[in-house]
């Protein structure tokens, strides 16, 4: 039985040097400090508003700091407790409808694997058709009835430009597809997109549901909420599968990550977000430059991760686990070609957010591991 990446990240998360999971487990910034601080009177206050009132005010301050619009129709964010819990509401849609999806390859397993659980057809889209000019004839040779995106991309960073996301769109839209976009990396994209996903989305009329979440972006200790938008011809059957997964989430949560957000609105992704996963690349690259491993990702890389190639003849499996002997923990890239796991052999997934001293320490052990298999090999 094949090893998932979330037994990986599960398994790291007792006393190894964790670079498993793309959890935001970075420092506080002075000013998220201040609001940790404030917890017992954010508690209070959440007990003195309507949930109505706390999940409009988280919604509109996610919206703001994502330079998007706000649909007058709140109904249509739908709050859960994760990003997964989500995917498996979108998921039953799938399966309930039968629909064929397209999904895209290289990405994060769980996806493929809540899908297969619930025996939805799968075909394999890779980034590299989702250009302007490759996109509709992939489109037409995949006839999928859904069409299932990450952008920014987890493990690569790859996501849509204006010009592709229009393309999509439309395809979309000629084809009758339902699009599933999910955008949980969103925040850290180094400088705003300049243009509305939302605005296209609506003006274009096609079925659409975008997935967001917290999760990835703030240093909350597992307090977070996910959210999926829907168009409106998708509203009644999505709030009918939100309805069975849950009542409400935490007004707690909520007004914690309302401030959480705000916060960032108020000093700039730039410095509450950014700068731990900025240095955190500069220690990866300085401490493995003589180590033999290449980096996908660019230091402007939209993904709080690193997708590192081997050197040549090195397998995925067999460093995860001498790295795991080492103490640090990271993932196989085999884990995220869910359709053809061999074009992952040569690849590793490192998170970056974290204490840069445990990147430091966790990095200095992968240049062991890689040194070590490198002279085993020669």
């Amino acid at each position: 039985m094949r090893t998932t990446s979330t037994t990986y990240e599960r398994r790291s998360l007792d006393r190894a040097v964790n670079l498993s999971d793309a959890h935001c487990r970075q420092p506080l910034t002075s000013s998220q400090i201040e609001i940790v601080e404030r917890f017992p009177e954010l508690f209070h206050e959440a007990g003195k508003q309507s949930q109505s009132e706390l999940e409009e005010a988280f919604v509109a301050a996610f919206m703001r700091l994502a330079g998007e619009p706000m649909h007058q129709d709140v109904s249509r964010y739908m709050l859960s407790y994760s990003a997964s819990s989500a995917i498996t509401m979108v998921v039953s849609h799938c399966a309930r409808a039968g629909k064929r999806v397209a999904l895209i390859e290289p990405v994060f397993d769980n996806i493929s694997s809540i899908l297969r659980r619930e025996n939805v057809e799968l075909v394999p889209l890779s980034e590299r058709d989702c250009t302007v000019d490759r996109l509709p004839a992939a489109m037409a040779r995949l006839e999928p009835a859904v069409v299932w995106l990450v952008s920014p991309n987890n493990p690569t960073g790859w996501m849509l430009s204006e010009p592709e996301f229009r393309t999509l769109v439309q395809c979309c839209a000629d084809r009758r597809c339902t699009l599933v976009l999910d955008s949980s990396f969103r925040f850290f994209a180094p400088v705003p997109i300049g243009w509305s996903q939302y605005e296209v989305l609506e003006e274009s009329g096609i079925s659409y549901l975008v997935l967001e979440d917290t999760g990835k972006t703030w240093p909350t200790r597992e307090i977070k909420v996910g959210l999926t938008v829907c168009s409106p011809d998708m509203y009644a059957e999505m709030y009918r599968l939100h309805d069975d997964l849950l009542q409400s989430v935490s007004p707690f949560h909520l007004r914690v990550l309302t401030e959480f957000i705000e916060d960032s609105s108020n000093n700039g992704v730039e410095r509450s977000v950014l700068p731990a996963v900025l240095q955190n690349r500069s220690i990866l690259r300085s401490v493995l430059a003589d180590a033999g491993l290449a980096f996908v990702t660019d230091m402007q890389s939209p993904v709080s991760v690193d997708w590192l190639l081997l050197e040549e003849g090195l397998d995925c499996a067999d460093f995860v686990h001498e790295a795991i002997r080492e103490g640090v923990h990271v993932l196989p890239g085999t884990n995220f070609f869910w359709d053809q796991p061999e074009r992952g052999r040569n690849f590793v997934r490192v998170a970056l957010a974290r204490d840069p001293q445990l990147v430091l320490e966790g990095a200095q052990l992968l240049r062991d591991t890689a040194i070590r298999l490198a002279a085993k090999e020669a």
